[in-house]
């Protein structure tokens, strides 16, 4: 018990240190906009959403397969944290660096400490979620994860304030130079929660260990388990939505004015969203569970894309945050749902390669980013945003044939 209340102390620790950095550089507004204001096309904001959403995902599986014969997994997630924090301080130096020279070089250079970035991110996000399975037990864990959501939030909030004012009273670049440094530090202070964790062995049981004998297991596995294969489904129809968020950025350059004062307005409507919205989550997930929570997820996730068109079109800019602010609900919604989603259909002994099956195959939010550009220049953002708005309401379908066990215990 003492060990559990440490635990649940050390990962809530990692949790808030982490908002206060993640928001320095959120993926959905800071880092487009740098991408932006450094003369980048849809193109290249679609790369950035791949590598800093569909990588992580892709490679979990690779890094899966390594950590699943591990019965301890503590320094490989403090080492995958350890290198995030070099990947934001090269951002910082990159920009420092390279102020005078060709804007395509600092968004490639930008591109390649976010790779490192994500990469290390997957390789910690494996080792995270098997020893959060293991270190809070089921009774706890809807208390944790509404906890940690929680602080999550509050740490985005104070953050996004000082962000804004970053972003309003200091010049690019100089601006996401001081917001990078900050990143690092904060991503390091978080880890420091990791360093007083105890972790248990895991339970390591015969399965695959090279890499191609786990690819070549998938297929079974996916038979013969139905709530990972309706989970597989569902996010893969959830993501198309959710990897859209970044080109409302782009919706709203198409028809207004973009630039810092506007970027720091949307962030702190999200952050608004995610903590008003942890309120409604706390009582709904008491009396719908997880899944309940994960479909509301998806119906607002299907919902924002027609929001943000009709805003768009009908109504002045400034109305347009509150299309950022259930941007910050959804996001709420999902993080605790998500990772409770994958705990609760697996065990000990496969865990690991359980998270690494569901990133590796959640293809949507390697592949889609990299088409989207191409989709809009093409069609539209209408015709995109209203496709993707159906394909992620019909994942609703798969997550209803669902069975999340820690909700029929508490049913």
């Amino acid at each position: 018990m003492e060990d559990e209340k440490r635990n649940f102390f050390a990962f809530n620790w990692h949790a808030f240190w982490l908002a206060l950095a993640q928001t320095f550089a959120d993926k959905n507004t800071v880092l487009p906009g740098l991408i932006l204001l450094s003369g980048g096309t849809q193109f290249e904001l679609g790369l950035l959403t791949s590598i800093m959403i569909g990588i992580p995902m892709v490679s979990q599986l690779l890094f899966a397969s390594y950590l699943t014969q591990k019965p301890k997994k503590k320094y490989f997630l403090l080492f995958g944290i350890y290198l995030r924090v070099l990947a934001f301080l090269g951002v910082a130096v990159t920009l420092y660096s390279f102020e005078s020279t060709d804007p395509l070089f600092i968004i490639y250079s930008v591109f390649g400490w976010m790779f490192i970035f994500s990469i290390s991110g997957a390789f910690a996000g494996v080792s995270y979620t098997d020893i959060l399975g293991k270190s809070i037990s089921p009774s706890v864990r809807k208390k944790f994860f509404i906890t940690r959501q929680f602080l999550n939030s509050i740490g985005i909030l104070i953050s996004a304030l000082i962000v804004r004012g970053m972003l309003k009273e200091i010049e690019y670049p100089n601006n996401y130079i001081y917001m990078f440094t900050a990143a690092s530090v904060l991503l390091f202070i978080a880890a420091g929660g990791f360093l007083f964790l105890k972790e248990r062995a895991s339970e390591i049981s015969k399965v695959p260990q090279k890499f191609m004998e786990v690819i070549s297991s998938i297929p079974s596995i996916i038979r013969s388990d139905s709530n990972l294969r309706n989970l597989v489904i569902s996010v893969n129809l959830l993501s198309v939505s959710f990897t859209m968020i970044p080109f409302y950025m782009s919706l709203v350059k198409s028809k207004s004015v973009l630039d810092k004062e506007v970027i720091g307005n949307f962030l702190l409507f999200q952050i608004i969203g995610m903590i008003l919205s942890n309120f409604v989550w706390l009582k709904y997930t008491k009396r719908k569970g997880f899944k309940g929570i994960f479909k509301m997820a998806a119906k607002l996730y299907g919902l924002l894309p027609i929001l943000a068109l009709l805003f768009a079109q009908f109504l002045p800019m400034e109305y347009f945050g509150i299309v950022f602010f259930i941007v910050g609900a959804s996001l709420s919604a999902y993080r605790i749902s998500s990772d409770s989603m994958i705990i609760e259909i697996s065990n000990e002994s496969n865990r690991p390669l359980y998270s690494g099956i569901y990133g590796t195959l959640n293809l949507t939010m390697a592949i889609f980013p990299l088409i989207i550009g191409v989709l809009i220049a093409s069609f539209g953002f209408s015709a995109v945003f209203l496709v993707t708005s159906l394909l992620t309401f019909s994942a609703l379908i798969f997550v209803n044939r669902m069975v999340c066990p820690i909700d029929t215990k508490d049913s």
